[in-house]
């Protein structure tokens, strides 16, 4: 999908202390004997701060980084997470409009699993008219009885943040030069481990366990039953990522940098990386292996993160890789116009 005249305006990411994977190890959370193989080095850990909370504070720093723009003058809110939010029954854009967009603003709740921030864009530049704007936020706090953030994906560990992206029409430091997202419903029991889908597991306390998941769907692999599976997930992946840079108009050749979601290294590797004839120096997974699994805001907070290091310039092209539950694939092409003051000036991250 083509985006003409859609445009970053700004950035916010609210991004919580990180626990070093020493000290998970010497807590007895994360096994010793994995910590050479995965090169991990932390998670960052929200405690007990609300996940709606860590949208607010980044969606703030987003307005204060905008030049101006007004929470009361949206078009648009979306709002993606992939875990609990709060109390169930009740929606978290909600937060965010008592304490800063007001009631006036459609705003709406996404739940599209890892990519559920590349869909809020794509339904951005379907929805936005000259002069609108828009805030998508993502935010998740993994730290809930359900979910052991270091063990529940193996090679991986979730972390927590707040990410929020202001969208413009008319001007803003970069360019969504073309965005898709794409779902391949034959892989759509790839992550479901068996589990039934009545009642929910979070109704029976059942707790969330990728890794377990991941195991009896190799399990099926090795069986013969995803092969088939695993070389369309390839093939659907390579083809969007061919058909977003054709949109955009460039090649890979021209991508200065690419993130992708801040899974284990060598899937990474070998099932992206690959893939499309990078290297692991290309992308952002260094920066990634060092806060953790974020749900729906790894490619957006590492955006940040090059911004702030100085790894991007204006001209340069960044390429955003998206993989998740269902299974949903997302790409998007940015270009890089201006480095705005914030980061020169060595801004936090």
């Amino acid at each position: 999908m083509r985006t003409p005249d859609l445009y970053l305006r700004s950035i916010g990411v609210h991004l919580p202390p990180v626990v070093g994977i020493e000290t998970a190890v010497a807590e007895g959370r994360y096994p010793a004997d994995e910590v050479e193989y995965f090169r991990l080095g932390g998670a960052a850990v929200a405690g007990d701060v609300p996940a709606p909370e860590l949208a607010l504070r980044a969606a703030r720093q987003a307005f204060e980084r905008s030049g101006g723009l007004s929470p009361r003058e949206l078009d648009l809110m979306l709002y993606s997470d992939v875990w609990h939010q709060g109390p169930e029954g009740w929606e978290p854009q909600y937060y965010l409009q008592q304490h800063l967009v007001g009631g006036d603003v459609l705003a709406v709740e996404l739940r599209q699993g890892c990519c559920g921030l590349f869909s809020a864009l794509q339904l951005t530049a379907g929805y936005l008219r000259p002069g609108g704007t828009a805030l998508l936020v993502g935010a998740d706090n993994h730290g809930t009885p359900l979910v052991d953030r270091w063990r529940m994906i193996e090679g991986a560990v979730m972390g927590d943040a707040g990410c929020a992206l202001l969208v413009t029409t008319d001007t803003g430091f970069a360019e969504l030069r073309s965005i898709n997202v794409t779902v391949l419903p034959e892989a759509e029991a790839v992550n479901d481990g068996g589990v039934p889908m009545f009642p929910p597991d979070a109704t029976v306390g059942r707790p969330l366990d990728f890794a377990a998941r991941n195991r009896e769907f190799r399990k099926r692999l090795i069986a013969g039953d995803g092969a088939e599976v695993m070389l369309a997930i390839q093939k659907t992946l390579l083809e969007l990522v061919d058909r977003t840079l054709t949109e955009a108009e460039i090649t890979l050749d021209e991508v200065a940098r690419v993130a992708f979601p801040h899974g284990r290294w060598d899937d990474l590797e070998n099932r992206g990386v690959n893939w499309l004839g990078l290297t692991m120096a290309d992308t952002t997974w260094d920066y990634g292996a060092g806060i953790g699994h974020l749900g729906v805001s790894d490619q957006f907070v590492a955006l940040d993160h090059l911004l702030t290091v100085g790894a991007l310039a204006a001209g340069d092209h960044v390429l955003l890789v998206g993989l998740g539950a269902g299974t949903t694939m997302a790409c998007a092409v940015l270009r890089i116009l201006d480095v705005p003051p914030e980061y020169a000036s060595g801004g936090p991250a």
